[in-house]
């Protein structure tokens, strides 16, 4: 194991940094986006575009990776059930923390407990009825839950190890100068050019390659395009798909992850008139899908109607996307007591997701012609998720998930924590959610969240448009594949030099 994670590269975002580096020892990669912040425990910190960057900082106690999304030992060597409701696990011995302390269970168990403590934290959805952790000895600790909660050793994968001295130091002062036990030291951020990471010497896995880390936001698809190019940066995240032939062709090259990501576009159906299940459904019929996938994705994509893609627990093939109907679409707006339409607005990304921005304003064409104005708002990334978990967006939004080994932590975040929607359906969805999370046999898990898939198309919960093959586009001379890890295909990626 310890040769596998002598060839660990974890990475995202990217920066260039002026200093007297080999290009060996320094990849640079260029993200949509800026992190919000580097410390675990803060509100937004799940957020992908942080969570790319903290993924070199921090380690978890398991890993699922490759893909198959197989279970790795992490800083966990060792994990059992005493009972249907605790989860023990053996610690790996001789981590250390960036500044030199040792990582015990105390550790975990302080992680556990301050995320639980943090209502504003993301990761409390992860933990799920997890009601603390208990330290048997400095290498053995049991997390324990309310009920039995079998997704809970999928969703550790995402559960940052924090240390003790985080008490000490303070929020705000560590997320300015975060550490961690991870392969990559914390070097500096400056906000909107760069951050800075330097591999860590004492690595329990061995030394990373390469020695330095750049990340930098470049929101602008095309300018990320044009710097990978020019030898600017090494990596870039969702290239534009109009430069994807032209970038599978000399010194760089196309790597893609194929049906990967999908593409959430939650409704508010507490507000008028989103909250009739006809004007729901008339967005649906709007859009023509098939179009969009084939015209502004290349086909790299697939149209869908339902909020899992094939290899997710849940995902039902029997459940296709809305045909493209204007015509059904103005019969359901004009039962509504809509024949003249409405306005709504649309919070979107620009340039994070691969054609993001353009997905939204064809699909917005398509909404107009049977009389739905939509009003496009473009927002940082890290608020759309805030107003989603806190249920303060109007109208639509947007969302995305990678495919992961569990889909519990997926149905709680969009179905279960916002409080979107009316008392009948919510009811609906809290029964869903609470059955899957404590059926222990995953097949049977399955079947609930099929139910819910098929609940949340009938109700058309999301304005389901498509999923997309997740696409990075990379220098030739640089020596990795992607390989998924920390529980998902394309929500965290490790950048291997070797098989693992």
């Amino acid at each position: 194991m310890k040769a596998l994670r002598n060839a660990l590269i974890i990475i995202v975002l990217g920066l260039i940094v002026p200093a007297p580096v080999h290009a060996k020892d320094q990849w640079v990669v260029a993200f949509g986006d800026e992190p919000f912040s580097l410390n675990p425990a803060n509100k937004g910190a799940q957020a992908v575009v942080s969570d790319y960057v903290m993924i070199h900082l921090y380690d978890a106690l398991i890993d699922f990776t490759g893909p198959d999304l197989a279970l790795k030992p992490m800083l966990a060597v060792r994990w059992e059930n005493p009972n249907p409701t605790t989860w023990r696990f053996t610690l790996r011995r001789g981590v250390k923390f960036h500044n030199g302390d040792p990582l015990t269970a105390a550790d975990v168990k302080f992680t556990v407990d301050t995320q639980l403590a943090n209502k504003g934290s993301s990761i409390n959805a992860y933990l799920g009825p997890t009601e603390g952790a208990r330290v048997i000895d400095p290498q053995t600790v049991e997390i324990t839950t309310k009920t039995p909660f079998p997704p809970l050793i999928f969703n550790l994968t995402r559960l940052h190890i924090l240390p003790r001295a985080y008490a000490s130091v303070g929020m705000d002062a560590f997320a300015a100068k975060p550490f961690g036990s991870g392969p990559y030291r914390f070097v500096e951020w400056q906000r909107g050019q760069r951050i800075v990471l330097e591999a860590n010497p004492d690595y329990w896995g061995g030394q990373p390659m390469p020695k330095r880390l750049v990340f930098r936001p470049i929101a602008d698809p095309s300018t990320r395009a044009a710097e990978l190019r020019a030898g600017g940066v090494d990596i870039i995240t969702s290239p534009p798909i109009a430069q994807v032939k032209e970038l599978n062709t000399g010194d760089t090259t196309i790597l893609t992850v194929p049906g990967a990501r999908v593409i959430a576009y939650p409704i508010n159906a507490l507000q008028k008139p989103l909250n009739d299940v006809r004007v729901r459904r008339a967005l649906n019929y709007a859009v023509d899908r098939e179009t969009i996938v084939k015209s502004l994705l290349g086909g790299l994509g697939r149209a869908t109607g339902q909020p899992f893609t094939p290899g997710w627990l849940g995902y039902d093939p029997e459940i296709g996307p809305y045909p493209y109907d204007p015509a059904q679409a103005r019969r359901l707006l004009a039962d509504a007591g809509y024949s003249s339409g409405f306005e709504v607005p649309w919070n979107i990304s620009v340039g994070v997701f691969v054609a993001d921005k353009e997905v939204a304003e064809a699909s917005a064409a398509m909404l107009g012609q049977v009389g739905v104005r939509v009003r496009l708002v473009p927002t940082e990334r890290a608020k759309i998720q805030q107003d989603l978990q806190s249920s303060t967006f109007d109208g639509i939004t947007a969302g995305q998930w990678g495919t992961v080994a569990e889909s519990d932590i997926m149905v709680r975040w969009f179905f279960k924590n916002p409080r979107i929607f009316t008392p009948e359906v919510e009811g609906k969805l809290h029964q869903l959610v609470a059955k899957a999370a404590g059926e222990l046999d995953r097949d049977r898990r399955g079947k609930v969240y099929r139910e819910l898939a098929r609940f949340a198309h009938d109700e058309a919960l999301w304005l389901f448009i498509h999923h997309q093959d997740e696409l990075i586009a990379k220098r030739r001379d640089v020596p990795w594949q992607v390989v998924s890890g920390r529980g998902g295909k394309a929500h965290i990626y490790y950048f291997v030099l070797a098989p693992r």
